[in-house]
């Protein structure tokens, strides 16, 4: 059913391959194999490279979760949830981060990385309340 036209599941399908992609295979990747000073270039403080390899390993894990979750035919609610938590903790560090300043060095390359990015964490993390209101996967 995952690939009909009566798929119900669709938009959340589609939402979880684009966060998988641009978050976590992406960001992840970014984090993980990029130079520390590639990523201040963008204006962004990236801390000790350590943690910056670990955060990008751990993006990478979820967003491999969320492409193999994406291609299940029956979406579970733990995989919803799992995904709204995920997304809306990472959403909510961005928007702290900027409203504590952490962004006042932020390029131009940097603002266009960052808003597609919260934009993609912003609706995957909303997009599965409908389907877990109507009990779907419980």
């Amino acid at each position: 059913m995952a690939y009909t036209f009566v798929d119900h599941y669709r938009p959340i399908r589609a939402m979880l391959r684009v966060n998988a992609l641009v978050v976590g295979v992406g960001l992840g990747f970014f984090l993980l194999l990029y130079p520390i000073n590639l990523i201040t270039t963008l204006g962004i403080d990236a801390g000790s490279p350590v943690l910056s390899r670990l955060a990008g390993s751990a993006l990478m894990g979820l967003g491999i979760g969320q492409l193999l979750a994406a291609a299940e035919m029956e979406l579970r609610a733990g995989t919803l949830v799992s995904a709204a938590i995920s997304n809306g903790l990472l959403s909510a560090t961005i928007f702290l981060a900027y409203l504590n300043g952490d962004f006042g060095g932020l390029t131009s390359w940097g603002y266009l990385f960052l808003l597609p990015l919260l934009g993609v964490c912003l609706l995957t993390a909303v997009l599965p309340i409908p389907y877990l209101r109507q009990g779907i996967g419980w």
